[in-house]
């Protein structure tokens, strides 16, 4: 019996430090976010087109070429559209 009590003290303190702990924590201000500076997100993106473009000098090693157009991936026609198997009926 009595080590069942040992543990439900132990358990109690334990809970009461975390408790403790985090109305610490929540009493201190967090950081504010700063909006940037020329506008928001938006009037951003607009100003560049859609385009996000990284800071200049970051990496030039770094660079990404485009796929190659020449080989396309064949387009197959649902069944029952134009062009379709037409012996398929969808469901």
């Amino acid at each position: 019996m009595g080590r069942i009590w040992l543990l439900a003290i132990a358990f109690f303190g334990f809970v009461t430090v975390a408790v403790a702990a985090e109305e610490e924590r929540a009493k201190q201000p967090s950081a504010p976010a700063v909006p940037p500076a020329s506008g928001s997100s938006s009037s951003e993106l607009s100003r560049s087109g859609g385009v996000i473009t990284p800071p200049i000098g970051v990496d030039p090693q770094m660079k990404q070429t485009s796929p190659p157009s020449g080989d396309s991936m064949p387009v197959v026609p649902p069944p029952g559209t134009p062009g379709g198997n037409p012996a398929i009926k969808p469901k």
